[in-house]
């Protein structure tokens, strides 16, 4: 099977309080690596999984199992296949599965120990489809450092003057002003201080006026 004509799968993301009140009854919950996608093949399967820095894949889905589509197969069959695979495994691949649990529980334990968060599939869903994304979510306040008209983004600095990366800003661009406190949401920040997917939320007037 080619792996040009099958879509990577996509995620709907769920915010952390949600995630936390929801039940999760027959949902499938795994942590979600921080690594890259990518989509492997051994021994007539084909899964996806996340590559490490470290060189593990840490596996979460497959499409392919022994030479047979299993796309259209609910997620308890898929493991069950993934399962049958990881016993065959070198173990010089270094392939690993995702952790996996139940709940708000488990949830709470990956975000605890520093996790970026999970994914969640139905137990009866195909492969690709109904895919929650629930990641941690910081709050950071923030100084607009830099503006780029051409982009609707500004840059980002600490207290200190750390470069914290650029942050789009298009709706309420014309809005920030040089120097103003801004209250930026992301998901923790890179090994070179820049922000993970930072996202604005808004002026921090009352820490503007302060600062000024």
């Amino acid at each position: 099977m080619n792996s040009t004509s099958i879509n990577r799968p996509s995620y709907t993301s769920l915010e952390l309080p949600a995630a936390l009140k929801a039940k999760w009854r027959g949902w499938h919950l795994s942590e979600k690596a921080d690594g890259v996608c990518v989509r492997r093949e051994f021994a007539g399967c084909a899964v996806w999984g996340d590559s490490m820095r470290d060189g593990r894949l840490m596996v979460w889905e497959i499409d392919c199992a022994f030479g047979c589509d299993v796309r259209r197969l609910p997620w308890t069959e898929r493991a069950r296949a993934l399962t049958e695979l990881f016993g065959q495994l070198n173990p010089k691949l270094n392939w690993n599965r995702c952790p996996a649990g139940h709940g708000a529980e488990f949830i709470e334990a990956i975000i605890r120990a520093g996790g970026e968060g999970i994914v969640a599939k139905h137990l009866d869903a195909p492969f690709g489809v109904g895919l929650w994304k629930v990641k941690r979510a910081e709050s950071f306040d923030l100084v607009c450092a830099e503006r780029n008209e051409s982009r609707g983004s500004i840059r980002l600095s600490g207290p200190g003057g750390e470069d914290f990366g650029w942050c789009p800003c298009r709706a309420q661009f014309d809005r920030v002003r040089l120097g103003d406190v801004v209250e930026i949401e992301a998901y923790g920040r890179h090994a070179s201080g820049k922000l993970r997917e930072a996202r604005f939320k808004r002026i921090r007037r009352d820490k503007t006026e302060v600062t000024a």
